[in-house]
């Protein structure tokens, strides 16, 4: 409870929350529940350091897109309500609302039938320890929960050529829809 209060006491003071890794770890799901509930979207966070530390690849793997989420915005500042996927081993703080360059964010949703029978073969594969294909990995990871292109880069040193290949593949096996327009993902958004 002596975390959960210095929190609060920090973001009541600065009305920005800045949280080391240790300390998100280490925060129950009450607590972040009891945090996000409170504050939700009227408080700002600085984005904790392993997610940093993705954002620094971005710039230099990508600088479009980091440019299109945070040329306005050195301190990397979010909404407290995202603090939930920021813990180890969630996606991280999801790049899905680009303007300016084309959306590689995918949920389940994006899955059309014959992809969710390409899910049971991956499944099959897995199972029998054989090696996947970077689509087939994406796929399952697509499968399992939202998640964007770079994330996905980033957790699987897979370089983005060959990523964005791999969803123009899995695009033209009609396994997966891909919608580049941040108002064509508006209805997957707020699903998951």
């Amino acid at each position: 409870m002596a975390l959960l209060d210095s929190l609060k006491t920090r973001i009541d003071s600065t009305g920005v929350l800045d949280i080391t890794d240790e300390e998100l770890d280490s925060l129950s799901d009450d607590d972040i529940h009891v945090l996000v509930d409170v504050y939700g979207a009227h408080a700002l966070m600085m984005l904790p350091p392993r997610e940093r530390a993705f954002f620094d690849w971005l710039r230099r793997a990508d600088p479009p897109v980091w440019n299109d989420l945070w040329a306005e915005d050195e301190n990397m500042l979010v909404s407290l309500s995202h603090l939930d996927g920021l813990r180890r081993g969630e996606r991280g703080f999801i790049i899905c609302e680009l303007e300016l360059q084309p959306n590689y964010f995918f949920t389940y949703r994006h899955i059309k039938p014959p992809g969710i029978e390409a899910v049971d073969r991956i499944l099959r594969k897995i199972e029998r320890n054989e090696d996947l294909a970077v689509g087939e990995v994406l796929l399952f990871e697509i499968a399992r929960a939202p998640i964007d292109l770079w994330h996905f880069c980033y957790k699987y040193s897979v370089s983005l050529p060959k990523a964005r290949l791999a969803v123009e593949q899995l695009t033209a096996h009609g396994w997966l829809v891909h919608l580049t327009q941040r108002e064509d993902l508006a209805s997957y958004l707020d699903v998951e």
